[in-house]
């Protein structure tokens, strides 16, 4: 039996806007980075990182004001479900109003 077809999905996860937020994503970080890493190490996530906000790049801490990913998976509803487990999802980092999933096809 073939395996699936698996198919590129960006997902655009921007943070809630409340000031308590950041203090939510930090609490978790480390547990949002041990499973990304093994969603890496499993083919899943193909690239991710957090979104900066516009200037502050440049200082020693800059503001996250989001994620951005690439998840290869078999179909639209494999990646929800993941997104759906991670602890930025359940620990209201990621605003679940403006979270978007969109198919991608690479150049």
């Amino acid at each position: 039996m073939s395996a699936p077809a698996l198919y590129k999905y960006a997902i655009w996860a921007p943070d809630y806007a409340d000031e308590e937020c950041l203090a939510r994503r930090l609490s978790v970080r480390e547990r949002h980075l041990a499973n990304a890493k093994k969603l890496t190490e499993d083919g899943i996530l193909k690239i991710g990182g957090a979104m900066i906000q516009d200037g502050s790049q440049l200082t020693d801490q800059p503001k996250m004001q989001g994620s951005l990913m690439v998840y290869e998976a078999a179909s639209l509803d494999d990646v929800w479900k993941i997104i759906k487990e991670d602890v930025y999802y359940t620990g209201r980092v990621w605003d679940k109003d403006r979270l978007e999933i969109t198919p991608f096809k690479a150049a």
